[in-house]
Protein backbone atom coordinates (compact mmCIF):
# COMPACT_ATOMS: atom_id res chain seq x y z
CA UNK A 1 0.00 0.00 0.00
CA UNK A 2 1.33 3.50 -0.46
CA UNK A 3 2.54 5.52 2.37
CA UNK A 4 2.77 9.31 2.81
CA UNK A 5 5.26 9.88 -0.19
CA UNK A 6 3.04 7.83 -2.57
CA UNK A 7 5.90 5.04 -2.34
CA UNK A 8 4.52 1.30 -2.46
CA UNK A 9 5.24 -0.60 1.33
CA UNK A 10 4.45 -4.02 2.14
CA UNK A 11 1.79 -5.42 3.95
CA UNK A 12 2.46 -6.45 7.76
CA UNK A 13 2.92 -10.46 7.97
CA UNK A 14 1.00 -11.81 9.64
CA UNK A 15 1.70 -14.43 12.27
CA UNK A 16 -0.26 -18.27 12.99
CA UNK A 17 0.52 -19.94 16.16
CA UNK A 18 1.31 -24.06 15.64
CA UNK A 19 -0.73 -25.86 17.45
CA UNK A 20 1.51 -28.93 19.05
CA UNK A 21 -0.78 -31.99 18.44
CA UNK A 22 -0.01 -33.95 21.40
CA UNK A 23 0.18 -37.58 21.06
CA UNK A 24 -1.96 -40.06 22.84
CA UNK A 25 -1.02 -41.59 25.69
CA UNK A 26 0.96 -45.00 25.79
CA UNK A 27 -1.03 -48.32 26.47
CA UNK A 28 -0.21 -50.68 29.45
CA UNK A 29 -1.89 -53.88 29.27
CA UNK A 30 -1.94 -56.12 32.51
CA UNK A 31 -3.40 -59.49 32.88
CA UNK A 32 -5.13 -60.61 35.99
CA UNK A 33 -2.19 -62.68 37.17
CA UNK A 34 -0.02 -59.17 36.40
CA UNK A 35 -2.58 -57.55 38.74
CA UNK A 36 -2.93 -59.83 41.39
CA UNK A 37 0.74 -60.67 41.42
CA UNK A 38 1.29 -56.67 42.26
CA UNK A 39 -1.15 -56.23 45.17
CA UNK A 40 -0.63 -59.42 47.15
CA UNK A 41 3.49 -58.41 46.48
CA UNK A 42 2.12 -55.12 48.31
CA UNK A 43 0.08 -56.58 50.62
CA UNK A 44 2.57 -58.90 51.54
CA UNK A 45 5.30 -56.26 53.00
CA UNK A 46 2.90 -53.23 53.78
CA UNK A 47 3.54 -51.16 55.81
CA UNK A 48 7.21 -51.25 53.83
CA UNK A 49 7.57 -50.58 49.67
CA UNK A 50 7.60 -53.71 47.96
CA UNK A 51 9.55 -53.89 44.35
CA UNK A 52 9.82 -56.07 41.51
CA UNK A 53 10.61 -56.59 37.63
CA UNK A 54 8.10 -56.25 34.64
CA UNK A 55 8.30 -58.58 31.91
CA UNK A 56 6.39 -58.83 28.85
CA UNK A 57 6.63 -57.19 25.62
CA UNK A 58 6.45 -53.91 23.77
CA UNK A 59 4.63 -53.12 20.32
CA UNK A 60 4.14 -49.26 19.10
CA UNK A 61 2.39 -47.08 21.55
CA UNK A 62 1.33 -50.01 24.07
CA UNK A 63 3.16 -52.20 26.26
CA UNK A 64 1.90 -55.97 27.34
CA UNK A 65 2.79 -57.13 30.37
CA UNK A 66 2.88 -60.70 31.04
CA UNK A 67 4.42 -61.34 34.30
CA UNK A 68 5.16 -58.81 37.67
CA UNK A 69 7.51 -60.99 39.68
CA UNK A 70 8.78 -59.02 43.33
CA UNK A 71 12.09 -59.18 44.47
CA UNK A 72 12.69 -61.64 47.41
CA UNK A 73 15.90 -60.07 48.41
CA UNK A 74 15.32 -56.50 48.06
CA UNK A 75 16.31 -54.21 51.50
CA UNK A 76 12.95 -52.18 51.78
CA UNK A 77 11.65 -49.83 54.48
CA UNK A 78 8.10 -47.46 54.45
CA UNK A 79 9.24 -45.45 51.43
CA UNK A 80 12.60 -47.23 49.90
CA UNK A 81 13.59 -50.29 48.52
CA UNK A 82 16.93 -51.16 47.06
CA UNK A 83 18.20 -54.41 45.34
CA UNK A 84 22.31 -55.16 45.12
CA UNK A 85 23.47 -55.29 42.09
CA UNK A 86 25.48 -58.64 42.32
CA UNK A 87 21.53 -60.49 42.65
CA UNK A 88 20.61 -58.26 39.73
CA UNK A 89 23.09 -59.78 37.49
CA UNK A 90 22.22 -62.61 38.71
CA UNK A 91 18.65 -62.29 37.50
CA UNK A 92 20.03 -60.53 34.27
CA UNK A 93 21.68 -64.01 33.47
CA UNK A 94 18.99 -66.07 34.32
CA UNK A 95 15.82 -63.89 31.99
CA UNK A 96 19.02 -64.15 29.04
CA UNK A 97 16.96 -67.89 29.10
CA UNK A 98 13.65 -66.28 28.81
CA UNK A 99 14.38 -64.51 24.77
CA UNK A 100 10.31 -63.93 24.22
CA UNK A 101 10.41 -61.79 26.70
CA UNK A 102 11.60 -58.42 27.52
CA UNK A 103 12.34 -56.25 30.78
CA UNK A 104 9.99 -53.09 30.55
CA UNK A 105 10.61 -51.48 33.93
CA UNK A 106 10.19 -52.61 37.33
CA UNK A 107 7.07 -52.06 39.64
CA UNK A 108 7.06 -50.87 43.27
CA UNK A 109 4.44 -49.56 46.24
CA UNK A 110 3.86 -46.67 48.08
CA UNK A 111 2.49 -47.10 51.76
CA UNK A 112 0.21 -45.15 53.85
CA UNK A 113 2.01 -44.20 57.02
CA UNK A 114 0.92 -43.59 60.53
CA UNK A 115 -1.75 -40.81 58.89
CA UNK A 116 -0.43 -40.22 55.62
CA UNK A 117 -1.79 -41.96 52.85
CA UNK A 118 -0.13 -43.19 49.80
CA UNK A 119 -0.41 -41.53 46.67
CA UNK A 120 0.31 -42.67 43.08
CA UNK A 121 2.75 -39.20 42.46
CA UNK A 122 6.11 -39.89 41.89
CA UNK A 123 8.93 -38.99 44.09
CA UNK A 124 11.43 -36.94 42.68
CA UNK A 125 13.85 -40.39 43.91
CA UNK A 126 11.22 -42.72 41.63
CA UNK A 127 12.35 -40.38 38.33
CA UNK A 128 16.05 -39.90 39.53
CA UNK A 129 15.85 -44.20 39.25
CA UNK A 130 13.88 -44.26 36.02
CA UNK A 131 15.54 -45.18 32.68
CA UNK A 132 14.22 -43.59 30.17
CA UNK A 133 12.72 -46.37 27.55
CA UNK A 134 11.65 -48.43 30.78
CA UNK A 135 7.87 -48.36 32.46
CA UNK A 136 7.06 -47.64 36.00
CA UNK A 137 4.33 -48.91 38.05
CA UNK A 138 3.17 -47.70 40.91
CA UNK A 139 0.87 -49.21 43.43
CA UNK A 140 -0.72 -47.06 46.24
CA UNK A 141 -2.17 -49.00 48.81
CA UNK A 142 -4.04 -47.86 51.95
CA UNK A 143 -5.72 -49.59 54.75
CA UNK A 144 -9.21 -48.67 55.74
CA UNK A 145 -10.90 -49.81 59.16
CA UNK A 146 -13.88 -51.52 57.05
CA UNK A 147 -13.96 -54.43 54.68
CA UNK A 148 -15.56 -53.39 51.38
CA UNK A 149 -16.31 -56.33 48.49
CA UNK A 150 -13.54 -56.67 45.80
CA UNK A 151 -14.02 -53.94 42.83
CA UNK A 152 -12.09 -52.89 40.32
CA UNK A 153 -12.14 -49.56 37.92
CA UNK A 154 -10.73 -48.15 35.20
CA UNK A 155 -10.29 -44.24 36.21
CA UNK A 156 -10.78 -41.11 33.65
CA UNK A 157 -7.29 -40.63 34.82
CA UNK A 158 -5.78 -43.32 33.03
CA UNK A 159 -4.82 -45.42 36.27
CA UNK A 160 -7.09 -48.53 38.34
CA UNK A 161 -8.17 -48.60 41.34
CA UNK A 162 -9.69 -51.27 43.60
CA UNK A 163 -11.19 -52.84 46.96
CA UNK A 164 -9.67 -55.76 48.49
CA UNK A 165 -10.75 -56.82 51.82
CA UNK A 166 -9.73 -53.54 54.10
CA UNK A 167 -7.25 -52.49 51.27
CA UNK A 168 -7.81 -49.78 49.08
CA UNK A 169 -5.50 -49.98 45.51
CA UNK A 170 -4.82 -47.45 42.99
CA UNK A 171 -2.10 -47.79 40.24
CA UNK A 172 -0.38 -45.66 37.90
CA UNK A 173 1.99 -45.94 35.40
CA UNK A 174 4.72 -43.85 34.07
CA UNK A 175 6.73 -43.96 30.76
CA UNK A 176 8.79 -41.00 29.16
CA UNK A 177 8.15 -39.87 25.74
CA UNK A 178 9.98 -41.64 23.05
CA UNK A 179 10.04 -37.72 20.97
CA UNK A 180 11.25 -36.17 23.91
CA UNK A 181 14.33 -38.29 24.21
CA UNK A 182 17.59 -37.40 23.34
CA UNK A 183 18.82 -40.62 21.69
CA UNK A 184 22.25 -38.91 21.32
CA UNK A 185 23.51 -38.56 24.97
CA UNK A 186 24.61 -40.19 27.92
CA UNK A 187 22.28 -41.27 30.81
CA UNK A 188 23.09 -41.57 34.21
CA UNK A 189 20.31 -43.32 35.51
CA UNK A 190 20.65 -45.83 37.99
CA UNK A 191 17.26 -47.66 37.59
CA UNK A 192 17.03 -48.65 41.07
CA UNK A 193 20.71 -49.74 41.75
CA UNK A 194 20.48 -51.64 37.79
CA UNK A 195 20.82 -49.25 35.18
CA UNK A 196 24.14 -49.24 32.64
CA UNK A 197 24.85 -45.52 32.84
CA UNK A 198 25.14 -45.96 29.31
CA UNK A 199 21.35 -45.19 27.82
CA UNK A 200 20.00 -41.73 25.84
CA UNK A 201 19.65 -38.82 28.62
CA UNK A 202 15.94 -38.51 30.09
CA UNK A 203 14.18 -35.72 28.38
CA UNK A 204 13.16 -32.50 30.40
CA UNK A 205 9.45 -32.82 30.88
CA UNK A 206 8.74 -35.61 33.71
CA UNK A 207 7.34 -38.79 33.41
CA UNK A 208 4.36 -39.23 31.43
CA UNK A 209 1.31 -41.45 32.47
CA UNK A 210 0.10 -44.23 30.78
CA UNK A 211 -3.61 -45.82 29.72
CA UNK A 212 -3.86 -48.43 32.41
CA UNK A 213 -5.90 -51.65 31.35
CA UNK A 214 -6.76 -54.60 32.62
CA UNK A 215 -9.79 -57.23 31.40
CA UNK A 216 -11.00 -57.45 35.14
CA UNK A 217 -11.07 -53.90 35.49
CA UNK A 218 -12.97 -52.69 32.55
CA UNK A 219 -16.56 -52.94 33.71
CA UNK A 220 -16.91 -49.23 34.97
CA UNK A 221 -14.76 -45.51 34.98
CA UNK A 222 -14.63 -43.72 38.05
Amino acid sequence: MPDGTGALTAAPATTRSVRTIRPEPVQVYLNENVLMGMVLSTVEVFKKECFGILLGYRTDGKYIVEHALPYQSARRGHNWTELRSDKWKILQGILRNFPKLDILGDFHSHTMYRDIRASITLSDDDIACMEPHELQIVVAINQQEHRRAWSWSVNVDRTLSGWIDRYHFRIAAYYYDRHEINGNGNGNGNGHGHGNGHGPRKPLTRPRRAQLLCPIAMGGAR
